[in-house]
Order: C-alpha cells, then structure tokens, then sequence
C-alpha cells in the first residue's frame, strides 16, 4: 500500500499560517472578532474542552501534533506542563509558535519542529497527545491515530470535523477552487471505528455542535 502525502497540506499552511493564527486573535478586530466567534464558535468550544479534559497538566510531557501557531502549546505550557512539542509541517506556522512561546516567556518548556509526524521518530513517549484540527485533511486517520497511541502513555485527544447540510458542501467546494487539497468528514460512528481499528483503548466522544457539528475524541492509549 502506498503512503500518504501531506504534501498538499503543507502547502496550505504554508500559504495561509498568518490568517490561521488571526482566528485565535480576537483582539485583532471589531469585525474579526465577531466574525469567529459567531460562524467559527465550534473552535473556541473544543479549545475549552480540550483543556477540560487535559486535566491538571502539572509535570506532564505533552505532544501537539499540527500545532500551529502554538496557541495550544503555549497554553498547555502556561497551565503547568513540563514539557511541549509541537509539530507542524509548515515552518511558517512553527514560526510563529516559536513567536507566541517567546511572548509568554516559554521557549524552555515548548520545542518546535518543522516535519511530518507520520513519519517521524520521536524517539520519546508522552503522556498526553493532541491532534486538534488534523483529521480534517488526513486520508489515512487510521494509522496516523495508531502512531498517537504508540507515542502515548496517557490520553490522546482529536478533533474531527462533522457533517454539516450547509458547511460540508461549502468547505469542500471552497478548498477544490483555492487549491487547498481534500478535506474530510465523519460521523460518531465513523470515529467509533477508528477508535476501534486503531487500538485505543477507554474511548469517549464529545460531540460538538457550535457551528456546524464535529467531535472530540479522547481515549487512552
């Protein structure tokens, strides 16, 4: 079987990582802001929930898959975490999370790294590891959840984009005409056999409805 390319992916966040990172930056204006915090809700939602179910982070070592800007990984940081990687495969986007943790003073707890983490050797496991805003774009989300459980000793928490009547059709016909590469969504049972066909283990799923629909999953490894 061959393997997947992200190079698409990359590509994408290549292009786009500074208006990625403005939805996370509500001060950033009147109109921005109510924009994302009306039609993007859905983001902020799993953000809390996220964070919710991370739990107390204090002393843990924790992995962020497609961080980013660093929102997540300097937040995990700021809120105990000994140590952060984060991993994304635009170095525009590691650019600016390197950014954010100098900002708040946490460029020796968080570390940064420009590559693709489904073929990378981490060389080290974690007690926690997110993948927040990934699945979107994967065509294989069974084996890239395989690898997050085999580099977990803790929990791994997802996200996963629903289906939605209005915005499934809009997303995917926005990001064939922009050249974003595909996009994809699930149903509750179609994470339901991911989780199964990946082996992890005291799974839960989160619905959330903000927006549109998609869900959290958390589980143990």
């Amino acid at each position: 079987m061959s393997q997947p390319s992200h190079e698409a992916i990359r590509r994408r966040f290549e292009r786009d990582a500074q208006g990625f990172d403005s939805i996370y930056r509500l001060e950033r204006s009147l109109l921005s802001r109510c924009f994302n915090t009306t039609f993007r809700k859905a983001i902020f939602e799993r953000y809390n929930i996220t964070f919710e179910q991370a739990g107390d982070l204090s002393g843990k070592a924790v992995l962020d898959i497609g961080c980013g800007p660093g929102i997540y990984s300097v937040d995990l940081a700021r809120r105990g975490a000994r140590r952060v990687v984060g991993i994304d495969l635009s170095a525009n986007m590691v650019g600016l999370a390197e950014r954010e943790a100098d900002k708040f003073s946490m460029q020796n707890v968080c570390e940064f790294w420009v590559g693709d983490f489904y073929y990378m050797e981490l060389g080290e496991k974690f007690d926690i590891a997110l993948a927040i805003g990934v699945f979107d774009y994967l065509p294989d989300p069974v084996s890239f959840l395989r690898k997050m459980v085999s580099v977990t000793t803790g929990k791994v928490i997802a996200s996963f984009p629903g289906h939605s009547f209005l915005r499934k059709p809009a997303r995917k016909l926005r990001y064939r005409l922009l050249g974003k590469g595909n996009v994809y969504f699930y149903s509750e049972a179609d994470v339901r056999r991911l989780v199964e066909q990946a082996g992890l283990r005291d799974s839960q799923i989160i619905p959330i409805r903000s927006s549109g629909s998609g869900f959290l999953l958390l589980g143990g490894s």
